[in-house]
């Protein structure tokens, strides 16, 4: 997924900040942490001519390395030397995995410090002021392996201001390494820029290698073994500690662009580590154990290749998948086996029965296997999952070499055919993989990664993304390398006779060479020799050892550090607790995403969100906040919060919640003086803050974004947002539609059309030069509009869905086309709560090749995006107008504004389909974004047409009016009976707002259908009109 980026503009009393980042588990965290409530668009820039900016006066980056535990801190500072307030931005590429610990504002000298607060504590005083509009909201979004950071804030004239941004992280090993990746974005050619880095490893440095600038996030296959580091690098080094600086002249930077450096500075390096059982320090009470053993001799392995062979891989996903595979199979060792499985509908495997050696002519026959392979068909995850268990080859029981189980599993999308419920999948998956690992990789954006991490999680593996990029083969070769040499299975770290406790995970399914094991914990007050025990299986035989650790010497470890390192390196100590709290937060996380139980789930929720306020990590469970007062504003009357304050050393910053340190008063200012009091030492403002009382000290007002011209704008806050590159996360008012009750009433305004506006919707030329009534649709809850072509008016009904339910809403299996829907959950309304609301959120429409209709497409439509996919995959967004056309198909997206979207689906010239996007200005509780869908011409629709909607395509229906004896005055009839065949049932006649034409909605005749009588019009119950897939 590409990037987002949040432009924030203030000119204030007050300036409020929420921040949320999310960290690996978005998709499934957000669920139940309420993200679906964030509404994001993108937001389209106009171009500009070149303007005045801010100058950067000085830019420094800052890591300390203390036995792979990095914290670094990113400080710019700006002065606004132009004779205008003008904006300051400070953005910050963060590592996925990494926690941000403390984020400063100065302002005229005054600091102005972050809280981290619950994140509900935080969104309830977010909540609070944005329903006065007086709220600025800021996001991490995430982009491919970083997460981006991104503020603006207006600086008046003269002023200077700087802003500070501390993050932490554990350095992972992969293929026998580190990686430190520090990212250089000031925003401008910089004066004074420098990056001091600090590595100290009480084993010792095997490497340290500075790698060129990197400008693109691509893989590279080129040899950097003799590559230079940049200019200006200076590295020092001794057996146990490293300490790199970089400083570019301002020729040095505009060398590499002439808008300011924008790459990432990488360093890798790897450790000395002799001991078998690894290296473990103990510092105040606290352990850390860094198991990774060299020189054992790999263990052979039974690898499955499963691949996703759909119609979705169609194109460049296909071809590269088969450059990496053709590069893979010529990477196993003789000593190994392997077997090919492709699915799609249906599994297809290279060997039946068995895992084949990996001989010469075994890869050969392979290769050409996969050089064959065709992208065809829909997507049967469970089927492909089943076929793999199948051919694993279990461990040698007794004696002989034996072989480690591995499934390496690639798809790009959603179980679409077969079993499709993630849970079964997952039940299935379990008891057939038996000891077996399995390593998801998800491909693209569209699959269904929260499945694959969820199997991995339940099947001793791993999942990863692999990004829809040119390098795409690199990564997916890149993936294998790290998994292609297992070295040790069943490994259990053990801490004997009950001398530790709160351990993090101590049993792992695999060792790979390159890779680390990590393990962290307390240990009991009083114990002086921490016994450690390691059993694991290696190739032929079991390993066993055990080894103590002297406790006592942990504090002499700090000074070995201390006197080895150029220039110290305080704060080391505290390093070990704070690794602590990192892994066990992101375990508690981990273990609450693979647990269906609520009261586990909020259980681990809770201990995960202490953790994290303790030490002062935004997670994602936590939100930072900081409020801060205009420096042109004179401060009136203050209100206090308390804020723990940050400790900065020359290497390291640690949250002084670990430092007995007093603690810092942030002000919050209100508008009645009242002179200012600090908090008494030791108060306590982490609980829940006074809402009413937050929006009175919060205020601001907001100026357009750059490019934007169409007045101020309200900001949302974040919630667990994974967004795209150029996405802006923006409050958008749309406007209120009118939806139709199962009674009927006009409960809400239904239309998404502006009213005002003079000009009709902007349907295609060809399609505006003759209007016609729309034949058929379905929208809302879902309503149902049938016309009623003799009468000039319409057939309306209400089918009360169920939430997750697919409706097949069109069938005609003569032509060959398909169209269902996705059913999402909607709150109830008031006094009404047994019954349920749903919307369509998702809309496929699907063509087989029947007559007069070529080739086969599927056109998938979400509230975000329209993928095409056929001979090739396209994806139009919904927020910009463009076109495609595949065998004769024509899809067209049409957007006149964030807020009027719609889709035009041609199939043939007499079979149109229209799909609109419904959004809302100011939505109520009872209001969502939803699909329409409708039948703009269906006349080529043959006459066995089916479903919830086509079956009305060419019936003959009619009205007959009631008259009442009594009428003596003649008044038209809002009574009548509806005859369709044998079928005769009343319908009354009511004033509705109508869609049925490209023009904007209108207030216009239905006759509707009793609620009770709609399971007879539709011939059949609902459950007959649901099917299992999309």
């Amino acid at each position: 997924m590409t990037m987002g980026k949040v432009d924030l503009k203030i000119r204030c009393i007050f300036f409020f900040i929420i921040i949320s980042v999310q960290r690996g588990f978005s998709e499934e965290l957000g669920a139940h942490q309420g993200a679906k409530d964030i509404l994001l668009q993108r937001v389209r820039r106009q171009s500009k001519a070149a303007k005045s900016v801010l100058k950067v006066t000085d830019y420094h980056v800052r890591c300390s390395v203390v036995s792979r535990y990095a914290h670094t801190t990113i400080q710019s500072y700006v002065w606004n030397q132009l004779p205008v307030t003008k904006e300051a931005a400070f953005e910050v590429d963060l590592p996925s995995a990494a926690f941000i610990s403390n984020f400063t504002i100065t302002s005229n000298d005054k600091v102005y410090i972050a809280q981290v607060k619950e994140r509900s504590v935080a969104r309830k005083m977010y909540d609070a002021a944005k329903k006065q509009g007086k709220t600025a909201g800021l996001v991490a979004t995430k982009e491919r392996e970083i997460e981006k950071f991104r503020v603006a804030v207006s600086v008046p004239s003269g002023t200077r201001m700087s802003f500070s941004l501390s993050y932490e992280e554990l350095l992972p090993r992969r293929l026998g390494r580190y990686e430190l990746t520090l990212g250089l974005r000031p925003g401008g050619l910089v004066t004074n820029l420098t990056l001091d880095v600090s590595i100290a490893e009480r084993t010792g440095l095997s490497f340290i290698k500075v790698l060129p600038l990197k400008t693109s996030r691509l893989l590279s296959n080129t040899v950097t073994g003799e590559s230079e580091a940049p200019a200006s690098t200076q590295v020092q080094q001794n057996p146990l500690c490293a300490r790199v600086h970089y400083s570019p002249s301002l020729q040095q930077q505009s060398s590499a662009s002439s808008k300011g450096l924008n790459a990432d500075y990488i360093i890798q390096y790897d450790v000395e580590l002799s001991d078998l059982i690894g290296d473990i320090q103990v510092f105040d009470g606290y352990f850390v154990h860094y198991f990774a053993p060299r020189g054992l001799p790999v263990v052979p392995k039974d690898v499955i290749f499963v691949i996703d062979v759909s119609g979705s891989m169609i194109g460049t996903k296909i071809k590269q998948t088969k450059q990496a595979m053709s590069t893979i199979l010529g990477d196993l060792r003789e000593e190994d086996h392997f077997n090919i499985i492709t699915f799609s509908d249906k599994v297809h495997t290279w060997r039946k029965g068995r895992t084949v050696r990996a001989t010469r002519i075994n890869i050969r026959d392979a290769k050409d296997f996969v050089k064959r392979i065709i992208a065809e068909g829909w997507t049967n995850i469970n089927a492909a999952l089943l076929s793999a268990a199948q051919l694993v080859n279990p461990p040698s029981s007794s004696g002989g070499t034996r072989r480690v189980p591995l499934v390496i599993f690639l798809t790009d999308g959603e179980a679409t055919i077969g079993v499709t419920s993630g849970d079964f999948i997952l039940s299935n998956a379990k008891s057939a993989l038996g000891a077996t690992s399995l390593f998801g990789l998800a491909f693209g954006d569209d699959a269904d990664f929260p499945l694959l991490r969820r199997l991995a999680l339940d099947n001793r593996g791993v999942a990863r993304m692999v990004y829809e990029d040119a390098d795409a083969a690199l990564q997916l070769k890149g993936f294998y390398d790290e998994v292609a040499s297992p070295l040790l299975s069943d490994i259990q770290l053990t801490y004997m006779d009950d001398q530790a406790f709160d351990v993090t995970r101590s049993l792992f399914p695999n060792y790979f060479q390159g890779s680390e094991l990590v393990v962290t914990g307390k240990v009991k007050p009083g114990v002086r020799d921490l016994k450690v025990s390691l059993t694991a299986s290696g190739s032929k035989q079991k390993v066993k050892v055990e080894n103590e650790v002297l406790v006592s010497n942990g504090e002499g470890n700090r000074t070995v550090l201390s006197m080895g390192c150029p220039g110290g390196m305080d704060g080391i100590p505290s390093f070990v607790r704070r690794l602590w709290a990192y892994f066990t937060i992101k375990e508690l996380l981990l273990a609450k995403l693979n647990t269906t139980d609520p009261n586990i789930q909020k259980l681990l929720g809770e201990k995960a969100t202490n953790l994290s306020l303790k030490y002062n990590f935004v997670t994602p469970v936590t939100s930072l906040v900081v409020v801060k007062p205009d420096a042109d504003e004179i401060p009136t009357s203050a209100s206090t919060t308390t804020v723990r304050p940050t400790t900065t050393t020359e290497n390291a910053t640690m949250s002084a919640a670990d430092a007995n340190q007093p603690q810092v008063t942030t002000h919050l200012y209100s508008l009645k003086y009242v002179p200012s009091t600090p908090a008494p030492q030791g108060s306590n403002t982490d609980t829940d803050p006074d809402v009413d009382q937050i929006a009175t000290f919060v205020s601001a007002t907001f100026s357009p974004m750059p490019g934007v011209t169409d007045g101020p704008k309200l900001w949302e806050a974040a919630g667990l947002l994974d967004v795209s590159t150029s996405i802006q996360l923006q409050r958008k008012d749309m406007e209120v539609v009118k939806d139709y009750d199962a009674t009927y009433d006009n409960d809400l305004d239904y239309d998404s059309w502006d009213e005002s506006a003079s000009n009709p919707w902007p349907a295609p030329p060809s399609r505006l030069s003759s209007v016609r009534v729309f034949s058929s649709s379905v929208d809302g809850d879902p309503h149902f509009v049938v016309q009623l072509p003799k009468l000039k008016q319409n057939l309306c009904f209400t089918v009360d869905g169920r939430a997750n339910d697919v409706l097949r809403l069109l069938e005609d299996s003569e032509r060959g086309i398909m169209v269902d829907g996705h059913l999402m959950w909607a709150p109830s309304k008031q006094n009404v709560e047994d019954r349920s609301r749903t919307y369509f959120d998702q809309i496929t429409i699907s063509t087989r090749g029947g007559t007069g209709v070529l080739g086969t497409i599927m056109i998938t439509l979400s509230l975000d995006a329209v993928v095409v996919e056929g001979e090739g995959r396209d994806t139009l967004h919904t927020n910009q107008e463009g076109s495609v056309t595949r065998q004769g198909v024509m899809v067209s997206m049409e957007s006149r504004d964030d807020f009027h979207q719609s889709c035009w689906i041609e199939l043939t010239k007499d079979i149109r389909f229209l799909v609109l996007f419904h959004h809302y200005r100011h939505p109520s509780y009872l209001q969502m974004a939803h699909l329409g869908f409708y039948i703009t011409n269906g006349q080529g629709l043959s006459l066995s047409t089916k479903g919830l909607l086509g079956q009305f395509q060419h019936a003959d229906m009619r009205v007959t009016l009631m008259k009442d004896p009594r009428d003596t005055l003649r008044q038209p009839s809002k009574e009548g009976v509806l005859r369709w065949g044998v079928i005769h049932m009343p319908v009354t006649l009511q004033d509705k707002t109508l869609k049925d034409t490209v023009r904007k909605g209108h207030l216009g005749s239905c006759w509707v259908v009793p609620k009770a009588q709609v399971e007879r019009l539709l011939g059949h119950p609902y459950q007959s009109y649901v099917v299992d897939h999309l």
